[in-house]
């Protein structure tokens, strides 16, 4: 086995090399040629070339070669392969010849310098006139030219004739912009992914009737299911890095009435054309509401250059933070939480491109101590506080946690912040903390009014950002679903009627860093969510994209509301009144009027009760604190 695995990579490897083995023989004959013609025609109207130069030519085509070789593979003409042609490449071609001429001509002024200092006389013969260099420079850009442009048509005419032997799966590329065409680029020039596109679909009525690498537009969304029939198709390739929820629902409505496929090539989380791979479809495509314009210049000038630290810097939000603030150029990234293994994990990711430019500390947000640690050693000017209890559930389970790490644990990072001089805290809330049913909800509408009493209480800036639930983030309801189609079912559902906000964790991790930016204290930032999407609905779709019909194959349960849950979650209290940003994905909610010294004595009764293990007088002083608090209780 391993050596028929050594002579499979052998054979790789000399195939590799057969194209440069071709530039370099094709050089060396484009060397001989370009000195042989050069010289020739310099000497075209004597009978014959002067002996000097005829006896030496031998030696003028080895320093011509040498020299040629040298100059090519310093100016990178033997890395394409032959795979493509341009005007890019002609240009390297040229610049190597310039090179090289250059090189020659040095060679031959220190040859004349060397003779005169020796002889004390000009040395004229044995060096090749000026004429000669222009002649050789014009033959060595068209032979070098000439010799990549039949490599690459042998390759095509090879390509052409696999495409022949191979029977190749037909495809149709919905999208004929700059991602569908860059994938046909790729189909063409990779025989061995075996894909052969028939057909573009666009929805731009003016293309139609166009063509792309001679594969024709035929029309709109209403041309796919006809296309799909008339070229037996099985795979649909949607490469609109910007698609809309409801294009990729219109495209998948089709082909599965056809028992097509559908993949992506492309998202608008990618940032360039040539980084995109196809992928399957998935419920962030269903649910995606278009790419955030994010404002890069506030951000980068609020992150640039300063040192940031992220509390519950492992978590879905946290990290994806983390991501961010290194790429917009902090100076030095803190990452902060309790989970060791997150920060073994995020460590691996990281520091294959940011090694150096960030730190890990272990420690939790109820260690006051650790915390004080952590600030005097970085001194952050920026605090992403992402560390929480989130799952609802779980805190009502255990309601004095959630009190300990959202607002005590909140309160200890906002102290050290003030200490040490921060000078934006941004922190993390969600849709639950408004008119909230469950303690973890209440807690975080507590953190929120924490924000505005600090803020009032201190130079550095607080803000909160308010956001409803994140696909794939710990906890969340979509890897639960997943896992349950996998078992075969059921799925389920809690209530038919139940709707949440949901936004991708790129998505909100950007608007996030930019809300930080525009923060001049007290605010609550509340990001657009979109519409409410059905719990149901998000059950019968994951359903279908794992390739199952819902209630057919796979069948949905519903259980009942769990203690603390409710149908629906709002975005803003009744008496918040609402202003809007540059962003128009970003609303800020004014700060209610509020008695700091008073809030201060509520959040002091609330720990009192916590550390007495007084669960009911803990759930008596929230209630105080947060009138809207609703606690459901449902079973």
């Amino acid at each position: 086995m391993n050596s028929n695995i050594e002579k499979k990579n052998m054979l790789t490897i000399f195939r590799k090399w057969i194209p440069v083995a071709f530039l370099l023989l094709w050089d060396a004959i484009s060397a001989v040629c370009s000195v042989v013609l050069g010289i020739k025609l310099t000497f075209w109207m004597y009978v014959k070339v002067p002996n000097y130069y005829q006896s030496n030519m031998g030696k003028y085509i080895i320093g011509v070669l040498a020299i040629v070789v040298i100059c090519n593979a310093l100016c990178g003409c033997y890395n394409r392969l032959l795979r493509s042609i341009s005007f890019s490449d002609i240009m390297q071609q040229c610049a190597s010849v310039i090179l090289q001429m250059g090189a020659l001509f040095l060679i031959d002024v220190v040859v004349r310098y060397n003779y005169i200092s020796r002889y004390g006389e000009i040395y004229d013969e044995g060096l090749l006139p000026f004429p000669t260099y222009i002649i050789m420079a014009m033959f060595l850009v068209i032979l070098s030219v000439l010799g990549r442009g039949i490599g690459r048509m042998f390759i095509a005419a090879k390509t052409k004739i696999s495409n022949r032997k191979v029977t190749k799966t037909p495809i149709i590329i919905y999208g004929a912009g700059e991602a569908g065409t860059y994938f046909l680029k790729k189909v063409t020039s990779h025989p061995e992914m075996n894909l052969r596109v028939v057909a573009y679909i666009d929805d731009d009525i003016s293309l139609k009737g166009k063509k792309i690498g001679g594969v024709p537009i035929v029309g709109g969304i209403d041309k796919l299911a006809e296309t799909i029939s008339a070229n037996n198709v099985n795979q649909v390739i949607v490469a609109i890095p910007t698609a809309t929820k409801l294009l990729m629902q219109n495209v998948l409505s089709v082909c599965k009435e056809k028992n097509c496929t559908v993949r992506r090539f492309g998202t608008i989380d990618d940032a360039e054309v040539t980084d995109m791979k196809v992928s399957d479809i998935n419920l962030e495509d269903l649910l995606r509401r278009g790419s955030v314009n994010l404002n890069m210049n506030i951000v980068k000038q609020f992150i640039e250059g300063e040192t940031v630290l992220v509390t519950g810097g492992c978590g879905s939000i946290g990290s994806e933070i983390c991501r961010q603030v290194l790429r917009f150029g902090c100076r030095k990234l803190v990452i902060f939480d309790i989970h060791e293994n997150g920060l073994f994990f995020i460590d691996n990711e990281l520091k294959k491109k940011y090694a150096g430019k960030y730190e890990l500390r272990l420690g939790s947000i109820r260690d006051r101590g650790r915390l004080s640690e952590v600030f005097k050693e970085f001194r952050p000017k920026v605090v992403f506080h992402a560390a929480a209890h989130k799952h609802v559930p779980m805190m009502e389970i255990n309601p004095r946690e959630a009190i300990k790490n959202n607002v005590m644990g909140t309160i200890n990072v906002c102290q050290e912040a003030i200490l040490h001089d921060v000078q934006k805290f941004i922190c993390i809330s969600t849709d639950k903390a408004v008119n909230p049913t469950n303690i973890m909800g209440a807690s975080k509408r507590i953190t929120e009014l924490v924000m505005q009493m600090m803020d009032k209480m201190s130079d550095t800036d607080f803000a909160a950002v308010r956001f409803g639930n994140v696909l794939g983030s710990n906890g969340s309801v979509v890897p639960f679903f997943r896992e349950q189609i996998k078992n075969g079912g059921p799925v389920t559902v809690t209530h038919p009627e139940m709707r949440r906000y949901f936004m991708t964790i790129p998505e909100a991790a950007q608007l996030v860093l930019e809300a930080g930016a525009m923060a001049k204290g007290g605010e609550i930032f509340v990001l657009d969510m979109g519409e409410p999407v059905y719990i149901s609905d998000l059950a019968k779709d994951l359903i279908r994209l794992s390739g199952y019909e819902p209630e057919k194959d796979i069948k949905i349960v519903y259980t009942g509301l769990r203690p603390g849950e409710k149908l629906f979650e709002e975005i803003s209290l009744a008496d918040e009144d609402v202003d809007k940003t540059s962003n128009k994905k970003i609303t800020i909610m004014k700060p209610i009027e509020f008695d700091p010294t008073l809030l201060a004595c509520e959040i002091k009764d609330i720990e009192e009760a916590v550390r007495a293990e007084d669960d009911e007088l803990m759930f008596a002083k929230v209630k105080e604190l947060v009138p809207t608090f609703n606690h459901n209780k449902n079973v």
